[in-house]
């Protein structure tokens, strides 16, 4: 969720405060009974934890207003589309929450009359065939709960009209690729699903769209990173070589019992990744926790960790909050924070030995690229997604709820790139990066019978 990544700080009193803009303080205005947003409110931080603010933004049954959900249900984890915010003030936590909250809905809302329904050998003008996006492996497709199946060209699906940053030029994709709980209407399009990953709201529009591509490159860095047990470099942080704002960051995120390790998980894309494994010494039901995040600036990326572990936290907190532990959810099934809180048992602990055991190299902060010094960070972005041979497509999805607040909402997919599966039956173990990627960054690249058997712990 692209908004949030703008951070500037002022020094007030002594103490780093996030500058609110008058851009973000429009997104108030989808705010009431019967905006967008019904309410926003505060999720409880536990004693102990890091001293961020978490707020979460409802929007309620999308069913009715939206006539492409209809038949779809707010049943809490696959259905949910409310907006999570978290900072270290209560107020852009909100603000924060409230973007994500439109940026969900806006990946639900689609028009059918701006669809292309055809095969592929019935198109006349350029398309992205589906043969070109992640896939399942064969072993994945015999499964009894795999829900997926492989795409035959010869079958009509839904497109819509994206633009190539890499081509400069129009192109139809998939649009179940593009859009959120959109039910498929042919055996072809059950070929993915489709997920949030490289949505974004922005007032600017290249900063949505840049906020988007980065999100991509986390969450492929994510299922590499897992899939693979890479043996990723330690990453060494000086606090006193951090902006003022990302030092408050780093001193909220690391002031409690908590043990927070930091890797460099950069991709071959080489745009920056940083990934935590937090961990609790004396906790049973929420011992480990990990989670990655992208920007073209490594401070930021350090900044937006320490929130990103703060809100799954909460997260995970309220999902163990019972009296029986958290189970493995089956395979087939869609959980977004189930495997993480099954993995964040202390008794979990040993599937992490590929990140917390053995010797490895380490990383200065200052020795990752930097983006952000470039003259146009999205040309850099997007010319090095594309010298891995990979291409950045970009949807428009701005609603006119969007449009009245001044924010733009995209939809950025990198074919290429490894999504993060919360289906376990589903890992897309058939995409080819999956296994040259990890080449490409100097490691061993392990084959689908080796790859990591345990869930994803992310969420």
């Amino acid at each position: 969720m692209t908004i949030s990544r703008r951070e500037s700080a002022i020094l007030d009193g002594g103490e780093h405060v996030d500058v609110i803009t008058p851009e973000l303080h429009q997104l108030a205005a989808l705010v009431s009974p019967y905006g967008l947003v019904s309410r926003t409110r505060s999720l409880p931080v536990a004693d102990g934890d890091p001293d961020f603010a978490v707020r979460v933004s409802s929007i309620g049954d999308l069913s009715k207003v939206l006539s492409g959900l209809r038949g779809w249900t707010n049943d809490g984890d696959l259905g949910n589309v409310d907006g999570v915010g978290t900072a270290l003030a209560g107020e852009r936590a909100g603000l924060v929450s409230i973007a994500e909250a439109l940026e969900r809905y806006s990946t639900c809302s689609w028009h059918d009359e701006d669809l292309t329904v055809a095969a592929e050998d019935e198109l006349t003008e350029k398309f992205v065939s589906p043969t070109r996006w992640p896939r399942c492996s064969a072993v994945e497709f015999a499964r009894d709960d795999c829900g997926l199946v492989p795409y035959d060209p010869a079958v009509p699906i839904r497109w819509v009209r994206a633009w190539s940053l890499t081509r400069r030029c129009s192109v139809l994709v998939p649009a179940i690729a593009v859009y959120l709980h959109m039910a498929p209407q042919s055996q072809s399009e059950r070929f993915i699903r489709g997920i949030t990953t490289g949505a974004a709201v922005h007032s600017d529009l290249r900063s949505a769209v840049l906020g988007g591509l980065l999100e991509v490159v986390e969450r492929d860095a994510l299922s590499l990173a897992w899939l693979q047990r890479l043996r990723l470099p330690r990453l060494s942080v000086d606090p006193e070589l951090l902006d003022p704002l990302v030092r408050a960051h780093h001193a909220a995120g690391t002031a409690r019992h908590l043990e927070v390790r930091l890797f460099d998980a950069t991709t071959d894309f080489g745009i920056p990744v940083v990934y935590a494994v937090q961990l609790s010494p004396h906790e049973d039901r929420v011992a480990q926790i990990v989670c990655a995040t992208c920007d073209t600036d490594p401070q930021r990326a350090v900044a937006k960790i320490y929130r990103e572990l703060a809100s799954v936290r909460v997260a995970l907190r309220h999902h163990t909050g019972g009296d029986r532990p958290a189970r493995r959810p089956e395979d087939g099934t869609v959980s977004v924070v189930g495997s993480a809180a099954y993995n964040a048992s202390a008794q979990r602990r040993h599937v992490f030995r590929h990140l917390l055991e053995g010797e490895r190299d380490v990383r200065r902060l200052e020795e990752l690229p930097d983006l952000s010094a470039e003259t146009d960070p999205l040309a850099t972005a997007v010319s090095r997604v594309a010298a891995r041979g990979a291409e950045t497509l970009v949807v428009d999805i701005t609603t006119d709820e969007a449009r009245q607040v001044g924010m733009h909402a995209v939809k950025v997919l990198v074919p290429e790139a490894m999504p993060l599966s919360f289906i376990h039956s589903e890992r897309y173990l058939g995409t080819p990066r999956l296994y040259t990627a990890p080449t490409a960054m100097g490691h061993v690249s392990h084959d689908e019978e080796s790859l990591n058997p345990e869930p994803q712990p992310s969420a």
